[in-house]
């Protein structure tokens, strides 16, 4: 009798000869199964493994370190006690020390090795006999404490190295679990091959959602329906069903939507010159159609050189956040904060924060009275207010505290000299109280300094060889400078006016010219090296009303008389119409005071600045409607129906000349046209502006926090532009949106180590659940031009109302971002993407 084994619905019966012999080895599927599970987890393992391996180029312990990686002992054990003399003297190195200690990461992973940057710490400190701060002082850039801006842009999904057989993320568990890393160092360490692609294809083309058929018109659309809108329309009646069909119907029932047809909007990126040079290659693409990059806002920034950050020495250490305090950070300011209510003998919380730098090239003849080796003059914010901190972080701070932290009533202004490497001159920067000095400080709630301040964002201008300092008060002011070192100035022989209204503790009756005369500042903090003098009293610039602020300031060649002062302009707005007004800085229009009191903004203690209107000569000059960005970001993409961002731009900063063989000096990475450039122009001026989010009605509404997580408010971006140097200061170009980032933190940036750096990764730009590289707010606050080098440009900029950075950004990468070729920065050929 046959022995029957089952196979599913059948049964069969082994032969006699099977029988008899050696009984036959079976495996069942779903044993087999789960060994081919097991062999590939043991192949994957194997493979990390290999990579793992291939990775580690640099031997962790080895007994003879190379004269490349280190010092030998003896020289660094000398090279230690320089250190430590250095360290004796310096406070900023203490600082910086601190950063060390705080920013180490015991438990990461050494470079790519199998060992904890504990172990390569240890191990100096045997072998090298280093002391604990300088081993890992040396490895710092190698075991730096990861937090999510290092990952923010880090692609999970993506496969590993580009052409794995696994993600990203399962190359990250795998180093959790067979490493013992933690997750943010193992993210970090893998982002060279895991990062998120710098832009995302659409078949939505970009500069469709913007456009508007001006013919149709309604209550809610005034000035035209946006294509988007008709597009929407259309699917909702069921007339299309996706978006790429719904843009060709619109785009061929109206011309003004041409561009969101999908298949050829590509074309009206080229006047037909350059379509018909194109014209084979487009041909040979047509086949597999075009896609339009919308780009990241950390991956569309221009490429800089030379970051520096600044802190000024002026600040007493006793006004600087501790280091030691930053983990109990609620506990701190209500301790600094109740110390400051229950006094009478302080003006603002024991607490100063410097940001937002504002740079000018100091003029010929104001250099005479300088050190030589002064390049810039620069002006710095500096006030409790911050935004070093999220609100989350500090969940059971009081209102009250919280509200001083975020807006103090104290705005003092930092002036510092710079030499060409961006290094404060030693003894030659200092602190002022402007406001408080000549009486202007604004009344709050209950006490003078509660409340919001006079005076806020103050910027630097040089306009026909003079300084200008501009602020931002109910509206925008501006006084023109005088700086100058002490050996320079006679206090004997100085005059000052009646507004100055004391100077060291003595009260001045004044001269007989009163507000049009000079005024020297008192040094709050500081030495007394250096000193400023207003040639005048604030004037006002009315012509952005009652709320006009951050008006950027240039000037062009007198069109009618060439041999007199340039004449000097203001930048109302920016786009999308370019409103401009022609200005005497230095003379005024008295106003009476019933004008000035309408303003929503009352301080009734600077009415005597605001009826101080600077002359305006004729009206607001109104240019063409700006061209379209030059490339498209993420936002475009995410938000077709409202947009992001406002599409108005503030100043921001202005201005620097490019030539067009400045610009032509970018090469193939350009697209530039006699109608774009403007056949009439030598040279264009060029600025930086900047926006955020548009503010949304139920940002308030505590319900809807997963709406404002999608679009968070008081997030900002900035664009170039360029503009004709004449009225109507037409605006021929602009670039897409970017952001700027964050100081480095790994020993490349210059200057001297900020301990606020680190707390401004506290806040990053987000949008549609996406975290960016790059902080919440960067607002630039000067582009000049680079002196000595006039291919240079220089940015200056705050990062989270914490910390100052400067960066030099070369013309030629402003020229590839404003007149970028549509085939590098807008469409991409290829299959399509889906909706």
């Amino acid at each position: 009798m046959r022995s029957p084994i089952s196979n599913g619905s059948r049964t069969t019966s082994l032969p006699a000869s099977t029988r008899k012999g050696k009984k036959r080895a079976t495996i069942r599927p779903v044993c087999l199964g789960s060994l081919l599970v097991v062999m590939y987890i043991v192949f994957l393992s194997l493979i990390l493994s290999l990579f793992d391996e291939e990775d580690h180029a640099e031997p962790l312990l080895d007994p003879k370190p190379s004269s490349a990686d280190s010092l030998s002992h003896e020289d660094e054990g000398k090279g230690e006690k320089r250190q430590q003399s250095v360290d004796g003297r310096s406070s900023s190195r203490s600082g910086a020390d601190d950063n060390v200690i705080r920013s180490f990461c015991g438990k990461c992973i050494w470079k790519d090795s199998p060992y904890s940057c504990d172990t390569r710490v240890k191990w100096e400190m045997e072998n090298r006999g280093v002391s604990e701060l300088t081993a890992k002082r040396n490895n710092l850039s190698h075991c730096l404490q990861p937090h999510e801006a290092h990952v923010a842009d880090f692609c999970g999904d993506c496969a590993w190295k580009g052409n794995m057989p696994f993600t990203c993320d399962e190359r990250v568990q795998w180093e959790i679990a067979h490493r013992n890393s933690i997750e943010l160092d193992a993210k970090k360490r893998n982002l060279k091959y895991c990062k998120k692609p710098p832009y995302i294809l659409s078949n939505l083309c970009g500069g469709c959602a913007k456009s508007k058929e001006l013919n149709m018109t309604s209550k809610k659309y005034r000035e035209g329906t946006p294509c988007w809108e008709i597009m929407t329309r259309r699917m909702n009646k069921g007339a299309v069903a996706t978006t790429e069909d719904a843009g060709r119907l619109v785009a061929n029932e109206f011309p003004a939507c041409k561009l969101c047809h999908p298949d050829n909007c590509w074309r009206e990126y080229f006047d037909e010159a350059q379509l018909s040079d194109r014209i084979n290659e487009g041909d040979a693409r047509d086949n597999l159609g075009y896609h339009t990059k919308y780009w990241r806002f950390d991956q569309s920034a221009p490429e800089f050189r030379n970051p520096t950050t600044l802190v000024l020495p002026s600040i007493p250490d006793e006004l600087r956040l501790p280091t030691h305090r930053v983990k109990d950070i609620e506990a701190y300011l209500t301790e600094i904060y109740h110390d400051f209510e229950s006094r009478n003998d302080t003006d603002h919380v024991p607490m100063l924060i410097e940001y937002n730098p504002g740079l000018a090239q100091i003029p010929p003849q104001m250099k005479a009275k300088l050190p030589s080796n002064a390049a810039y003059l620069v002006a710095l914010r500096v006030t409790p207010a911050n935004n070093c901190f999220r609100r989350d972080q500090m969940q059971s701070l009081d209102q009250k505290v919280w509200d001083h932290t975020m807006m103090s009533a104290t705005n003092l202004l930092g002036l510092a000299l710079l030499d060409e490497k961006y290094e404060i001159l030693p003894g030659y920067d200092i602190i002022v109280d402007i406001a408080s000095q000549l009486e202007l400080q604004r009344d709050g709630y209950g006490t003078t300094y509660f409340g919001e301040p006079t005076f806020m964002d103050y910027r630097l201008f040089t306009l026909n060889g003079e300084v200008y300092l501009h602020a931002n008060a109910d509206i925008t002011v501006v006084t023109k400078l005088d700086i100058m070192s002490k050996e320079h100035f006679d206090k004997k022989t100085a005059n000052n006016g009646k507004y100055c209204k004391k100077e060291n503790g003595t009260w001045w009756r004044g001269d007989k010219n009163g507000d049009e005369s000079p005024c020297t500042i008192d040094v709050v903090h500081g030495e007394d090296n250096l000193v400023v003098r207003m040639k005048h009293n604030f004037n006002a610039i009315w012509s952005g009303g009652d709320r006009g602020k951050n008006f950027a300031l240039f000037s062009v060649p007198n069109a009618t008389h060439p041999d007199e002062l340039e004449s000097t302009y203001a930048e109302v707005d920016i786009n999308p119409i370019h409103r401009v007004q022609q200005l005497n800085l230095d003379a005024i229009d008295k106003l009476p005071r019933y004008i000035v009191k309408k303003r929503i903004r009352r301080n009734y203690a600077v009415d005597v600045i605001m009826m101080r209107q600077a002359l305006a000569y004729g009206n607001v000059t109104d240019s063409d409607e700006a061209p379209p960005r030059s490339f498209y970001t993420i936002d475009e993409h995410w938000f077709p129906e409202t947009g992001a961002f406002r599409e108005a731009g503030h100043g921001g900063a202005c201005c620097v000349s490019f030539t067009k063989e400045e610009v032509l000096a970018q090469g193939e990475h350009i697209y530039l046209t006699p109608e774009i450039w403007g056949e009439e122009n030598d040279y264009l001026l060029m600025g930086v502006a900047h926006t955020s989010v548009t503010w949304k009605h139920w940002y308030s509404d505590p319900s809807r926090e997963a709406e404002k997580a999608m679009l968070p408010h008081t997030h900002y971006i900035s664009f170039f532009y360029a503009f004709e140097p004449r009225p109507p200061f037409n605006i021929r170009a602009r670039s897409g949106y970017f952001c700027l980032g964050f100081a480095a933190e790994d020993g490349s940036e210059k200057g001297p180590f900020n301990q606020h750096s680190t707390l401004t990764f506290n806040r990053k730009l987000s949008q549609h659940n996406e975290t960016f590289s790059c902080p919440q707010i960067h607002f630039v606050s000067s582009f000049v031009e680079k002196v000595g080098d006039p291919s240079t440009t220089v940015i200056g900029y705050g990062i989270n109302d914490c910390t100052p950075r400067i960066i030099e950004v070369t013309k030629k990468e402003v020229a590839r971002m404003i007149f970028s070729d549509p085939w590098e920065m807008k469409i991409e050929s290829g299959h399509r993407a889906k909706d």
